[in-house]
């Protein structure tokens, strides 16, 4: 059955406001009210707000990409509680059971990139990835979506390497272990079988690119078979990036004849949204 005014959620889904794995109609619709009255009516303690023309690169990016272009999430540029190395950030706050996104960019920014290292277009569009997808708890694969839009190869490879902030923390500390190993030998302490810790961290690294490689494997396959199911195979990416790691999964390693059926036992409105908007079934 169609869904009822399905040009509207069409539209509402071009914006990028993604459904939830288990969101209803009523919760979905209620959380795109409170999120226009946001986009209205910010915080009162955030300013220097982003231009339409600073968001337009970005947005052309993820639409391109993700089959959306966001003109409702709040970005402005600020320093305030970002660490040294980052040039912006996602706050995702919660009110009232709703997720509400509130985009941080750098004050260099403004009028240039930050340390050579970065173009705005691309944070931007890094972030407005992970705004849309706010209502994922879906990890091992989100990363990998925010720097795809990276004009790097590189950078949309490797950027992904940590899915959290604490596995950056702990291969940060781990690189300390050889600097001390290195300090004790030059005092002639005799550190035993504690000698070899000093591998830990090209351990821990290994790990991480392994896990990595699997992960673009499985990603790389699903969205071969995606394609064979969609009214628009170019748009593999945009579905994928509408579903839980679950799912992904289901699509790169369960046998091809047995995805038709799968995608037709979908009851969720998510589901109903991304077969109305995508699948040719």
């Amino acid at each position: 059955m169609p869904l009822k005014s399905s040009k509207n959620l069409q539209a509402l889904n071009h914006k990028g406001w993604i459904p939830g794995p288990e969101e209803e109609k009523t919760a979905y619709l209620s959380r795109i009210e409170a999120l226009n009255h946001f986009f209205s009516y910010p915080p009162s303690d955030v300013d220097h707000f982003l231009t339409d023309r600073d968001w337009r690169p970005a947005q052309k990016k993820t639409e391109e990409l993700y089959d959306f272009s966001s003109d409702w999430i709040v970005a402005h540029y600020s320093n305030r509680n970002l660490t040294f190395f980052q040039a912006a950030a996602t706050w995702i706050s919660e009110k009232q059971n709703i997720r509400i996104p509130l985009i941080q960019l750098r004050k260099k920014f403004e009028t240039g990139n930050f340390l050579r290292l970065y173009k705005r277009e691309e944070v931007l569009s890094h972030e407005a990835v992970h705004a849309a997808r706010m209502q994922f708890d879906e990890p091992l694969f989100e990363e990998i979506f925010a720097y795809k839009t990276s004009p790097y190869f590189w950078r949309r490879f490797f950027g992904p390497l940590f899915q959290s902030p604490w596995e950056a923390t702990l291969f940060i500390a781990l690189l300390f272990i050889p600097i001390a190993i290195e300090v004790a030998l030059f005092f002639y302490i005799d550190l035993g079988p504690f000698f070899w810790a000093a591998f830990l961290p090209f351990l821990f690294a290994g790990a991480l690119v392994i896990r990595l490689l699997f992960f673009h494997f499985t990603l790389r396959i699903a969205l071969h078979n995606l394609k064979s199911f969609l009214k628009d195979p170019k748009k593999n990416w945009a579905v994928a990036f509408r579903l839980k790691d679950r799912e992904i999964f289901q699509f790169a390693y369960r046998k091809k004849k047995r995805l038709p059926l799968l995608i037709k036992n979908q009851a969720s409105f998510r589901w109903k949204l991304l077969i109305e908007n995508y699948f040719k079934l």
